[in-house]
């Protein structure tokens, strides 16, 4: 009996501790900010991984578009890995066409793998 008690208190207990935690959800600009704070920290795998997860949890939200090319920008110039961030920049355009950030998007697809000195020729 006693047991029996003491088992259901823990479950109880646990289902409490889950449901808080799952309820914690950071906000769109909480998690923009520790990407950013990630990225100058010279973590960019962590950033990305943050940045994802503002696109994940808040796919509406006005930082969507501004996660979605610093995910293609830190893959292109950071982690070197160009085809990922072409795939992204790509779904940047159909995505928002008309975003301010666009012009950046087609001018990184462009110069992408290029060095300083290419780019001021």
């Amino acid at each position: 009996m006693k047991s029996s008690s003491l088992l259901r208190l823990f479950v109880l207990l646990l289902i409490f501790s889950l449901s808080f935690d799952c309820s914690k959800k950071l906000t769109d600009q909480e998690l923009l900010e520790l990407a950013q704070r990630e990225n100058s920290r010279g973590n960019p795998e962590k950033a990305v991984s943050l940045y994802e997860e503002l696109i994940r949890i808040h796919p509406d939200s006005e930082y969507s578009p501004m996660a979605l090319f610093m995910i293609a920008y830190i893959n292109a110039n950071e982690l070197g890995n160009h085809e990922k961030a072409r795939n992204v920049y790509k779904e940047f355009l159909e995505k928002y066409p008309d975003n301010e950030l666009v012009s950046s998007v087609n001018f990184e697809l462009k110069n992408m793998g290029k060095s300083p000195d290419e780019l001021i020729k």
